[in-house]
């Protein structure tokens, strides 16, 4: 079985997006936007309220400091920034989280975060030693198998392999990958509505990983 997973609370002030919770109804976990690139405290209480309603498993959604841009614009970070905009992020979601009585069970990086994650293995690093710090039980999101790997030996934290949703095609696909990944990402209502007519999914958490197929 696979992960269905999807953005949540994405909005800021005025500009809001209904559609993420409409493609949250057919996922299993959802990713909290954590306040740097998107979601202000009305938004993130009620992707949390979703989440406890339709007991769906709740992440963090973390990025770059960068509201303006959508977190689409990398920003060159120190080692100690790298940590803690990590651990503040993760906090945010987590404190409001367990004031609802709900934990957390990964995190998602969004945009050139995620872009800088995938591709440069020592930020990879700063970025999964952050987590552990936090807690070492989360499971952090990549989409590369090299960088799982390094992640899992050097840092000794639960990584989940992650891959988009295209189309029906592609799921059939990574039934025949070397690597099978634990999680499917959808932005597309239409694409999660199409996967869970043909698959249930099942989240991911830190007993699971690795074992969805």
């Amino acid at each position: 079985m696979f992960d269905f997973n999807c953005d949540c609370a994405q909005e800021y002030g005025i500009y809001k997006n209904e559609k993420e919770l409409e493609i949250a109804q057919y996922v299993s976990s959802i990713n909290i936007a954590a306040g740097f690139h998107a979601g202000d405290p009305l938004s993130i209480k009620k992707a949390l309220n979703f989440a406890k309603e339709h007991d769906v498993t709740v992440g963090a959604h973390i990025g770059y400091q960068d509201i303006q841009g959508f977190g689409s614009r990398k920003v060159e970070l120190s080692d100690e920034e790298i940590e803690t905009t990590v651990l503040y992020q993760i906090g945010a979601i987590t404190s409001f989280a367990n004031a609802l009585n709900l934990e957390i069970e990964h995190v998602r990086l969004h945009g050139a975060m995620k872009d800088e994650l995938n591709n440069n293995i020592e930020f990879a690093k700063k970025v999964a030693s952050a987590v552990k710090i936090f807690n070492p039980w989360l499971n952090l999101y990549v989409n590369n198998p090299e960088t799982k790997e390094i992640l899992e030996k050097e840092i000794g934290i639960k990584c989940a392999l992650e891959v988009a949703f295209e189309d029906l095609g592609s799921i059939r696909a990574i039934r025949e990958l070397d690597f099978k990944p634990d999680t499917i990402h959808f932005k597309t209502l239409e694409g999660a509505k199409q996967a869970r007519e043909v698959l249930k999914p099942t989240p991911v958490n830190y007993n699971r990983v690795g074992g969805q197929i």
